[in-house]
């Protein structure tokens, strides 16, 4: 008996291949893949991302802007699930090859997270002009914008809730790679 549950614990610790041959650490935990190992970033995102039908996206205002286009505030509507709001960030007309494989690659790295600390991948819009990278919208904005906002109005309980969820999805993060 001693010797099965020593033998368990090993394989467990080695991991094993999932279906689609990637290594998993223990039963849940995932290894990162690097997109930029695919030759083709649209089958990175496959893997990773789900595709969205443009349809059941709302853009609704403009919030700001980021290195490869315009991020904005819209609903998402998928049938069958309550609606949500979320972020879009969109791919600008004229982009090079280079600049879509960056954009598509970063949805391919946020779509292998899975952490409560770590802003959550809806999916993609591919098929589509403009593409876009849909996440869950954060109310409050960038952690470090509110932070500054809100500046010596938190109880240092807060604030420790605060550093152990940080520090909870760098360490996730970090057990990744």
């Amino acid at each position: 008996i001693v010797g099965v549950i020593c033998y368990r614990r090993r394989r467990r610790r080695r991991g094993v291949t999932d279906r689609t041959g990637h290594y998993q650490m223990g039963q849940t935990m995932k290894v990162y893949i690097d997109p930029f190992t695919y030759e083709d970033p649209n089958e990175a995102v496959r893997e990773f991302a789900k595709e969205i039908d443009a349809s059941f996206v709302k853009i609704e205002e403009v919030i700001g802007a980021g290195e490869f286009g315009e991020v904005c505030r819209g609903r998402l509507r998928i049938p069958g699930r309550k609606e949500n709001y979320v972020a879009i960030k969109t791919l600008k007309g004229g982009y090079t090859e280079k600049q879509r494989r960056d954009f598509l690659s970063e949805a391919s790295i946020m779509g292998q997270f899975q952490h409560p600390n770590i802003i959550h991948l809806e999916g993609v819009i591919t098929t589509s002009c403009p593409v876009m990278i849909l996440t869950e919208f954060m109310e409050n904005g960038a952690l470090d914008s509110f932070l500054r906002m809100n500046d010596g109005q938190f109880t240092p309980i807060q604030l420790v809730g605060m550093l152990r969820g940080i520090a909870s999805g760098v360490k996730y993060l970090s057990d990744m790679s």
